[in-house]
């Protein structure tokens, strides 16, 4: 074990607290703000959606950069090419969604459906990310316990550093199926379109923050969002250790359905997988690997 990483985090000089809880409010709910304002008034989700999130990447790169949770997190040790190809390869699963759910919501029921229309956008787009995440965080939490699902969803526990790019270090087959219980549920009650993308895109937003390598804190908002100081107990090495905060952006689930880990305080640097000792470090050899018969 690398001793260096099984230490709590840098005891560096912190700025005044107003800068640690100012970077979540901000960013996050100021994000997601901008994107249902402009969606709701009538701009196109892919004018307003991918600069959003593309502005909130650099946001979050450069708090790692100034205020790193962990110092050993920065260093690359051969994972960025890999976290690289998963990210690409899940934003273009994730954002593609987008453009595959009209077609598909026009052949189940056009506009109809139980889905409340005439409420204000805003609230349309808070009820179509919970019942999103909701279905993420199923599928997260039976992930841990189905052993082919657990074989897609290791590859997210491999990483030996959680930074924002790792977010979306997801099999592509595991990406699919996170999304799918909640798209569909979105799709049978009639959502339009335009909820879809900001629900994904806030998703996405909100996954930046939860693995961002950086010194925020929430305060109480822990308690209802999944966030990092939360996020880190849930990628220590060992499996035993790893049974629990499963949100995605809501630790309200995990609150509901007694899956919060009692842990307190912040989370050792010592994250990975030490039970799946086989699996590759290559982006080629992770998507592969579930398939292996040779696995163990």
């Amino acid at each position: 074990m690398d001793t260096s990483l099984a230490q709590t985090p840098d005891a560096a000089r912190r700025p005044p607290l107003f800068l640690l809880y100012l970077p979540y409010p901000l960013v996050f709910f100021g994000g997601v703000a901008v994107l249902v304002a402009a969606v709701a008034r009538g701009i196109p989700y892919w004018r307003v959606g991918p600069p959003v999130l593309v502005a909130a990447a650099l946001v979050v790169v450069a708090l790692e950069l100034w205020l790193p949770h962990a110092r050993a997190w920065q260093r690359d040790s051969g994972d960025t090419v890999t976290d690289v190809l998963h990210f690409t390869g899940n934003i273009l699963v994730n954002q593609g969604s987008v453009l595959v759910y009209g077609p598909v919501l026009t052949l189940l029921h056009g506009s109809s459906g139980l889905w409340p229309h005439l409420w204000p956008f805003w609230l349309q787009a808070l009820l179509g990310t919970a019942v999103l995440d909701l279905g993420l965080y199923v599928i997260h939490r039976t992930s841990h316990r189905v052993g082919w699902m657990w074989r897609l969803h290791a590859i997210h526990h491999s990483s030996r550093r959680v930074y924002w790019l790792n977010g979306q270090r997801r099999h592509l087959v595991h990406e699919l199926l996170e999304g799918a219980p909640g798209l569909l549920a979105l799709g049978l009650l009639g959502a339009p379109p335009s909820v879809v993308a900001c629900a994904l895109a806030t998703v996405t937003l909100h996954l930046m923050f939860q693995h961002g390598n950086f010194a925020y804190r929430a305060g109480v908002l822990r308690y209802v969002f999944a966030v990092a100081e939360l996020h880190r107990w849930h990628h220590q090495r060992r499996w035993a250790d790893v049974q629990g905060n499963y949100g995605a952006i809501l630790s309200l689930w995990d609150y509901l359905f007694g899956t919060a880990l009692p842990k307190k305080g912040e989370a050792p640097l010592d994250v990975g997988m030490d039970d799946e000792p086989t699996l590759p470090q290559d982006y080629v050899g992770q998507l592969a690997w579930p398939f292996r018969r040779d696995r163990k």
